[in-house]
């Protein structure tokens, strides 16, 4: 048989640090954080909405403000 080819392939070092955009571990615990926290503000806005337009006895008009 002839001589075979080798083809070696470089591979980033496992982790966070991989793909397009590497990024350190504190940004995306950051990012993640600021997802969660941003939720959790949405949340708590409509669940008081709710309420107040519950406490005026009707569904809110649909004029913003």
């Amino acid at each position: 048989m002839g001589a075979q080819l080798q083809i070696e392939v470089e591979r980033p070092p496992p982790g966070l640090q991989r793909g397009r955009y590497p990024a350190p571990q504190w940004v995306i615990l950051a990012v993640g954080a600021t997802v969660v926290l941003g939720a959790v503000v949405v949340l708590i806005w409509r669940a008081r909405r709710a309420l107040r337009s519950r406490e005026r006895g009707g569904p809110r008009s649909s004029r913003r403000g």
